[in-house]
């Protein structure tokens, strides 16, 4: 009998030493949090749709978070609080840098996702058509919850001729807050993005209005060197609705950014995903529609990626091509801390 009780209790401790080895691996996360813009933004749209195809295939929980801008949540993914963000590009590379804010010296990409159309927007029955029709108006220029948008707004206003001395600058809190402002006629003009739900449910009950850049062709280069990650966008009006016809407006390219400590697996696991189920979230989500798995990788690049997903795209199981320039581009990006 003391014999048995001996075998059973080495098995029972063989067991518990067993399952304490394999817990780390096995459920080292239990849930994935992912910051996202305010519900009704693109942003947060794609996220519920990420969320859902991450935890059908991951099997665990995961939760598209949505907060008032990224200014808010990119401090928490940078110290390890979240685990995954999505951002522009400016506003995660102007955060790593530490511009107009503290430096957040840990974000990493994993991949870019799409280019987001983005304009100053206004109401129809105020007149305003162009950017140069600004010029007097009350325009929102100063966004709390993004900070890039600051950047991005400005970068706009002078592609069309104005500066911050030739407008009243309103200040809001969310881009959300900015069409609110518009809608109810305590702002003349706001920057956002045509996709917000905010955005079509203006445009059904009082018009809104797409600003264009006149189809300057010099606005392109302009834009591109004030503000980093952001570029000029071809809109369709069969595509946009609200554009009305087709108009040379603004974009920022979306990325998904992690804290630098994030385990490599869950890094790969993401990127796996990302890959396998791209084609359904495309269809899922239309602004991704013509987003190429190639552009994974981007010179729009201007905080580095994580180390793993360096390790994915260098081992050529993406489509996204790790060549040597954007070997170069990322090691100075990660030497800048150094």
């Amino acid at each position: 009998m003391g014999t048995c009780i001996s075998k059973l209790k080495s098995i029972i401790l063989i067991g518990v030493l067993s399952f304490g080895f394999i817990i780390p691996a096995e459920a080292a996360r239990r849930q994935l949090n992912l910051g996202t813009g305010f519900a009704g933004s693109s942003m947060h749209m794609f996220g519920t749709v990420f969320a859902k195809h991450m935890q059908k295939e991951l099997r665990i929980r995961v939760t598209a978070q949505p907060y008032i801008g990224p200014s808010v949540f990119i401090p928490l993914v940078n110290n390890g609080d979240l685990e995954f963000g999505l951002t522009s590009m400016v506003d995660g590379g102007t955060a790593y840098a530490g511009i107009n804010r503290e430096a957040n010296k840990n974000l990493r990409a994993v991949a870019r996702l799409w280019a987001m159309p983005f304009a100053f927007m206004a109401r129809k029955d105020s007149g305003i058509k162009t950017l140069a029709d600004l010029k007097g108006k009350k325009v929102v220029l100063k966004v709390t919850a993004a900070t890039a948008i600051n950047l991005m707004a400005g970068a706009m206003l002078e592609a069309g001729g104005l500066s911050e001395d030739d407008v009243q600058v309103i200040t809001v809190s969310g881009v959300g807050q900015g069409m609110e402002a518009v809608i109810e006629g305590n702002a003349d003009a706001t920057p956002g993005s045509l996709r917000m739900g905010i955005v079509k449910k203006a445009n059904a009950t009082v018009g809104i209005r797409v600003l264009d850049f006149e189809q300057d062709p010099s606005a392109e280069k302009y834009v591109s060197s004030t503000a980093p990650g952001f570029g000029t966008y071809a809109v369709k009006a069969s595509d946009y609705p609200v554009a009305e016809f087709d108009k040379l407006i603004s974009s920022m390219d979306i990325y998904l950014m992690v804290p630098s400590n994030l385990e490599d697996e869950e890094v790969e696991r993401v990127l796996d995903v990302l890959h396998s189920k791209w084609s359904e979230m495309q269809k899922e989500f239309s602004s991704i529609a013509s987003s190429r798995i190639e552009d994974f990788v981007h010179s729009s690049q201007i905080f580095p990626y994580h180390e793993a997903a360096v390790k994915y795209y260098k081992s050529g199981k993406g489509k996204a091509v790790w060549d040597e320039s954007t070997e170069t581009r990322n090691q100075k990006l990660l030497d800048v801390w150094k």
